[in-house]
């Protein structure tokens, strides 16, 4: 039953997905080129759109721990986002329509505590690296067509055309989870707040794996601008993020259970590690074709990161507050990716492009050195470091994916 509810979820996800990459990489230059934005106006529209949705997670999720229900939140998060995304193609000028952006992300909020929840609800301890690896690869493999796809058409209709797009395929997105995602089995309501500092360790987990987030968010909403500048058009862009995609669609099952069987920290290390050479081949690139390779091997390490965070928090989460947990997750890492293209553009404006790939690179590092301080999986501080004497030491899978 679990992989029955796993695969229609992943349903979900191959039609969801083709919004989230599209926003991060088109809406910059749909703003510039089609509602008059200046580039770090852009970016800052980008960061501020996920803030407010990041911000609510908590909330969200503790009202879906508290109905026992995770489909109609998925439904009434669809339902809701679908004519503001509409209404972005008469918005008279880039304010305006960044204004509906920003409302349509918080819209969508109202389901992603609850989705995120339900892979933990419909899985066992030591195999939710494999739940969250296949969604990855099914809204990777999603986000391939939905590129192509929107590539072909920007490059016909021009980037006016985007959101049409994007708001035909929500319809496909809204029947999938009307008449296919069942109803997650979710265990008895909570019926208040975890006691105050149970949360404790999400946060502190998820602020240590999360400052990375802030860099990978400036990359993640530069690439695109990045080969536009080495001489890529609108649909070759769309290739460059192909090439991530297919390479998460392709990877993240195995991964994910290498994730199971090696352990969440040492998956988001490595992962965090390939994202550090994703970011050299970028600054070293000298035509778009380089940004392939790049954005190739930065997927590669989300791949080995989202699973590895989310399958954490699913495993630590107190019981009854799972979606609670995967809000507060979620509170913390998007508010810091979304800060990332503000940071981006301030790097950008002070220092050039050099400025912005050392940036990358030093929170990427600030991320490493707190996860080696708060769990000490690679050992490096190992000489420095005592376990308490009473501190249990988890026994492998079997104890939550591995030793953390």
């Amino acid at each position: 039953m679990a992989r029955r509810d796993l695969v229609a979820l992943s349903l979900y996800s191959l039609l969801a997905s083709n919004r989230g990459g599209l926003f991060v990489v088109f809406l910059p230059l749909y703003l510039v080129e089609v509602k008059g934005a200046s580039l770090p106006a852009a970016l800052v529209i980008l960061s501020l759109a996920y803030v407010p949705a990041s911000l609510v997670g908590p909330w969200l999720g503790r009202l879906s721990d508290r109905a026992g229900r995770r489909r109609p939140f998925l439904i009434a998060g669809e339902a809701s986002a679908f004519p503001l995304f509409l209404a972005i193609v008469f918005a008279p000028g880039y304010l305006a329509a960044g204004a509906l952006f920003v409302a349509a992300q918080l819209a969508l909020a109202i389901g992603s505590p609850a989705y995120n929840a339900y892979v933990a609800d419909v899985t066992h301890v030591g195999e939710r690296g494999f739940g969250y690896g296949l969604l990855n690869a099914t809204s990777s493999a999603g986000g391939v067509v939905g590129f192509l796809l929107a590539g072909w058409v920007t490059l016909q209709f021009g980037l006016a055309a985007l959101f049409p797009f994007v708001v035909a395929v929500m319809v496909g997105t809204v029947s999938v989870v009307v008449l296919l995602v069942p109803e997650a089995p979710v265990p008895a309501p909570a019926r208040s707040p975890p006691a105050p500092g149970v949360l404790r360790p999400v946060y502190a987990f998820s602020f240590a794996v999360s400052i990375r987030a802030i860099g990978n968010g400036a990359l993640g909403a530069y690439y695109g601008y990045l080969a536009v500048q080495l001489g890529a058009n609108d649909f070759e862009v769309s290739l460059v993020a192909v090439a991530g995609l297919l390479t998460g669609a392709l990877v993240s099952l195995p991964l994910g259970r290498w994730i199971d069987r090696r352990g969440e920290i040492r998956a988001i290390w490595y992962g965090t590690l390939l994202a550090i050479g994703a970011t050299a081949i970028f600054a070293f690139s000298t035509s778009w074709l380089g940004c392939v390779p790049a954005q190739s091997v930065r997927y590669a390490g989300l791949a080995l990161v989202g699973p590895g965070m989310q399958s954490w928090v699913a495993r630590t989460a107190p019981a009854h507050h799972q979606a609670e947990a995967q809000g507060a997750f979620a509170l913390v890492n998007s508010t810091l990716w979304s800060i990332g293209p503000l940071v981006g553009a301030v790097t950008i404006a002070l220092w050039g492009s050099v400025g912005l790939y050392a940036m990358v690179i030093a929170t990427t590092a600030v991320s490493l050195a707190l996860m080696e301080m708060l769990y000490g999986e690679m050992g490096l501080l190992a000489r420095w470091r005592r376990p308490p004497r009473d501190a249990p030491r988890p026994a492998g899978p079997a104890a939550g994916g591995g030793a953390l």
